[in-house]
């Protein structure tokens, strides 16, 4: 009886042929490798914000659902951009192979200032099905251009 208890949590997955994979995302998060965009007089002009799935047991995985990142900078509105998962076509467009995570560029226009000025936060809230919304914020300090 405890055996069947301990399985009933796993996550259960459905392929398009009706048969069950153990593995799926379990949780989403903006990654500590999003960073902001610099131009050469050391303006703050974009962002490119990496939001990582991960499975049960913490490996990367590709995500599904609707994920909306909201780029929050100083003084203005926020920008937000929806990534729909669930389609291959919307899954694919904003993968990024080389690091494994889905990437989302934003403009910051007018640029703004470097330093203790410019915090900027990226935030992402992630829904699949009937789950309740998974949130995640990391905040992404304008450091001097190297």
């Amino acid at each position: 009886m405890l055996w069947l208890a301990g399985c009933s949590a796993a996550p259960e997955y459905r392929l398009p042929d009706g048969a069950v994979y153990p593995y799926g995302p379990e949780r989403a998060a903006v990654h500590r490798l999003s960073r902001l965009q610099f131009d050469g007089a050391g303006l703050v002009t974009g962002a490119v914000v990496f939001i990582e799935f991960c499975d049960q047991d913490g490996e990367t995985c590709r995500g599904i659902g609707d994920v909306e990142v909201v780029l929050f900078v100083p003084g203005r509105e926020p920008k937000s951009k929806r990534l729909n998962l669930d389609s291959a076509n919307g899954n694919n467009a904003e993968w990024n192979r080389a690091v494994r995570m889905y990437e989302v560029a934003f403009t910051i226009e007018p640029g703004i200032k470097g330093g203790e000025t410019a915090v900027v936060r990226a935030e992402s809230r992630w829904k699949r099905g009937t789950k309740p919304a998974v949130m995640d914020s990391r905040r992404l300090d304008a450091l001097p251009a190297q």
